[in-house]
């Protein structure tokens, strides 16, 4: 083979494997939706849930609610959300304490106790992103007796959510 057909051929191969590095480019969040909640729980280590577009749903025309619900299986803590905010504005909103709960460590579902449970939305551009900082206080079930307990687990993070492309 001469050096001609060497650098082709090279130069062939490489150019595929660039394509094959580039496939899932259109595969990104701002494209398909999704997005993450960055959450410690009492001050404690930061952990991270990935969402993917099906894991939030958002007011629109037949609907005035925003609610995230995170899937346990993203979660390396075995946690699981559930975070309903009605009419949801800019600024701070009370999270609806029926709707909002938190399954901490694969316990039972823990669910909001007191008067300040606050999603604070920050961005709401279009309807295509949501960003807002989350401090909320949920019933610490993983003892197994929620319903006698007494502790709480504060739960402060930071949530983004893009709307996939489609949905726009």
């Amino acid at each position: 083979m001469d050096m001609h057909s060497l650098v082709k051929n090279l130069s062939a191969i490489f150019s595929f494997a660039l394509l094959l590095g580039c496939s899932d480019i259109n595969d990104s969040w701002e494209v398909k939706g999704g997005g993450y909640l960055k959450y410690s729980i009492d001050g404690g280590k930061s952990y991270t849930i990935e969402l993917d577009a099906d894991d939030v749903v958002r007011p629109d025309y037949g609907r005035s609610y925003f609610q995230l619900q995170t899937r346990l299986k993203e979660s390396s803590r075995g946690d699981q959300f559930s975070i309903v905010v009605n009419r949801p504005t800019l600024g701070a909103n009370s999270a609806d304490p029926t709707y909002s709960w938190m399954i901490a460590e694969r316990s039972e579902k823990g669910y909001l106790m007191g008067d300040s449970n606050i999603v604070k939305f920050d961005q709401k551009d279009n309807d295509t992103i949501w960003t807002a900082d989350i401090d909320l206080r949920f019933q610490d079930c993983r003892k197994g007796d929620c319903e006698n307990q007494t502790g709480s687990l504060h739960v402060k993070g930071r949530l983004r959510y893009w709307v996939g492309v489609e949905d726009r």
